[in-house]
């Protein structure tokens, strides 16, 4: 959904999928997932997670709907 790898998580509903997420972008070190890090990790660093929420909902409804 928009990440700094090809990284595949896959679940029955977006909460599975968020939390698969969540794991691995604070399992990396790298310079590509930085920003992604910092916005999970430090408040006021990106959308606040009721935005977040509503951006991830509509994309995983946008995947159920292709496949």
């Amino acid at each position: 959904m928009g990440g700094p790898c090809e990284e595949v998580h896959e679940g029955a509903t977006a909460m599975e999928v968020a939390k698969q997420n969540y794991a691995h972008i604070m399992a990396t070190t790298d310079n590509a997932h930085k920003r992604m890090r910092e916005q999970m990790t430090k408040p006021g660093n990106g959308p606040s997670k009721e935005a977040w929420w509503a951006w991830f909902n509509r994309e995983w409804e946008k995947k159920k709907d292709e496949a």
